[in-house]
C-alpha cells in the first residue's frame, strides 16, 4: 500500500488507539501533515474513555503543535462512502480503539494481526515503531519529511519511545530513520525529562512500595491509584529492572473497570 492509494477520498480522518502514546501520535501526525499538503480535507482524533494527561505527551503535543483531537464515544459520526477512515498504530475493530464506522478504512500499524485484513492494510511486525512505517511511506511518496522538523523530532521520538529509548532496535529501517531525522535535540531532552508529573510520580511510589511478589514464580502485581494508563506501563518498565522479577502485572481500578498492564 502507498500514500498515493488514499488520496482518492474526499475527506480523511486518521485515528489512533485509545489512551494514545508517542509513537501513536507521532503516527497519526505525519500522515496529518501529508493529506494537509495534498489539500485533502484531514481530521485527526482519538477517543476512549480518558483523554491525553501524561506529561510527555502533553508537551509533545503543545511544542510540535500536533492537531489532535479528542472525541467522546458518543459523538463519533459514521463515514460515507467518499470518505476513509485510517487507522495509526492499531488495527480496525480491535479492542484497543473505540470503533468509529466506516465504509472506507485503511490499516497502518507494526503489531501482530489481531482482526481481518482490510483491502488497504499496512502491517509491518518487524518495525519498532509505526513511526518508522510512515516514514518509509513518506519517503516513497517523495514527501520532503527532513525539510519539517516538527515532524522529524515526533516521528523521532515516536521509535524512541516505542523501542525503550532505542535500545531495542534491530529493523535497518528503523537504524535509517533515526540516522536520517534531523530532529530538535534539545525538545528531545525536555520530553525525555518529562514522564512524571509530581503527582504522578508519587503514585508510581506508592505503588512500587506497596507492591505483592511471588519468590517462587519470580513474578509481581502492584495496584496503582487512578492515573493515566500509560503511568502502569512506565511503572512496568521499573519492575521489570528488579533482578529478582521476570514477569509482572500493574493495575488500577478505573471507572467502568480495571485497567492491565502486563510484562515479561
Amino acid at each position: 500500500m502507498k500514500l498515493k492509494d488514499l488520496e482518492s477520498y474526499k475527506k480523511i480522518v486518521i485515528q489512533c488507539h485509545d489512551n494514545p502514546d508517542a509513537d501513536a501520535l507521532a503516527s497519526g501526525f505525519g500522515l496529518y501533515v501529508y493529506f494537509h499538503q495534498k489539500k485533502i480535507p484531514v481530521t485527526f482524533l482519538y477517543s476512549g474513555p480518558f483523554r491525553i494527561q501524561k506529561s510527555n505527551l502533553v508537551l509533545m503535543i503543545k511544542e510540535l503543535e500536533i492537531p489532535v483531537e479528542y472525541i467522546e464515544k458518543d459523538s463519533l459520526s459514521p463515514l460515507g462512502a467518499d470518505e476513509l477512515l485510517i487507522t495509526v498504530d492499531c488495527q480496525y475493530g480491535a479492542g484497543n480503539v473505540t470503533k468509529l464506522t466506516a465504509e472506507n478504512a485503511a490499516v497502518i500499524d507494526h503489531h501482530q494481526p489481531e482482526t481481518d485484513a482490510l483491502p488497504l492494510t499496512l502491517i509491518d511486525s518487524g518495525c519498532g515503531s509505526c513511526s518508522t512505517i510512515i516514514w518509509r511511506l513518506l519517503k516513497d511518496a517523495h514527501f520532503p519529511v527532513s525539510e519539517d522538523e516538527r515532524l522529524a523530532t515526533a516521528l523521532y521520538y515516536g521509535l524512541y519511545t516505542d523501542t525503550n529509548q532505542l535500545s531495542e532496535i534491530d529493523n535497518p529501517y528503523d537504524k535509517d530513520m533515526r540516522d536520517e531525522l534531523p530532529f530538535d535535540k534539545t525538545l528531545i531532552t525536555r520530553l525525555r525529562n518529562c514522564n512524571f508529573s509530581l503527582d504522578e510520580l508519587e503514585i508510581a511510589g506508592v505503588a512500587l512500595l506497596r507492591h505483592i511478589f511471588n519468590e517462587a514464580n519470580r513474578y509481581a502485581v502492584v495496584k496503582a491509584r487512578p492515573c493515566d494508563p500509560n503511568i502502569l506501563g512506565l511503572i512496568n518498565d521499573l519492575i521489570l529492572q528488579v533482578d529478582m522479577v521476570d514477569k509482572s502485572v500493574v493495575f488500577s481500578e478505573l471507572t467502568g473497570g480495571i485497567k492491565l498492564s502486563e510484562a515479561v
